[in-house]
């Protein structure tokens, strides 16, 4: 897995959350929901269903965030502020990860076993062409990014903090005034991943 995902120049895995949920993250890792719940910890979740149906997992995106779900769940309260979370790629291998090619809360996710959704060729997966669409060369991915830009990574374990990089901010003042509170964490304004993908129209 390491030689395969080292092989792509994935850079970061990103996993977005509101601006309230920073300070336990950077302290504690991201933790998954089911183990929130069993704490009773006073955390904001970003989906209440999880229709994925791995309340014991946490969501990632591979090089940019699934921007369809991000951009709906800001849509819902334009008031409240969010942070995307960047941790090392080292988490693909070490951690145990589910790789899922669309929402991994889809149909055709959801029916697929999910042993069958590890190691290292359901990891291709997240690469190949998609049906009915362009091929990957036409849509101009890059051999880091996805197909499908709800793509997603499940990880069943705690992510330490020693796997995050920092986060991307919606401003500058934000990212600064981060910076100063965690100066052990990297803290940039980035518009980008706050953005739908380059590709989007072949997807709506």
């Amino acid at each position: 897995m390491e030689n395969a995902v080292k092989s792509r120049g994935i850079k970061y895995i990103w996993h977005f959350t509101r601006l309230e949920n920073i300070d336990s993250i950077l302290t504690n890792g991201i933790v998954p929901r089911s183990t929130l719940e069993d704490r009773l910890s006073n955390v904001i979740y970003n989906d209440s269903y999880r229709f994925d149906n791995h309340k014991n997992a946490s969501c990632f995106s591979i090089t940019h965030p699934n921007y369809k779900m991000f951009y709906s769940l800001r849509k819902q309260n334009e008031m409240q502020e969010w942070v995307v979370i960047g941790c090392a790629p080292d988490i693909l291998w070490i951690k145990d990860c589910a790789f899922c090619y669309e929402n991994a809360a889809s149909s055709t996710m959801t029916n697929i076993p999910l042993e069958m959704k590890k190691g290292v060729v359901a990891f291709e997966s997240l690469f190949y062409e998609a049906d009915g669409k362009p091929s990957r060369e036409e849509l101009r991915l890059k051999d880091n990014c996805p197909t499908n830009p709800q793509a997603e990574v499940l990880i069943f374990d705690l992510v330490e903090p020693k796997y995050i990089i920092g986060a991307v901010c919606i401003s500058k003042n934000r990212a600064d005034s981060l910076k100063a509170i965690y100066p052990n964490f990297d803290f940039i304004y980035h518009r980008t991943l706050f953005s739908a993908r380059s590709d989007y129209e072949h997807w709506r």
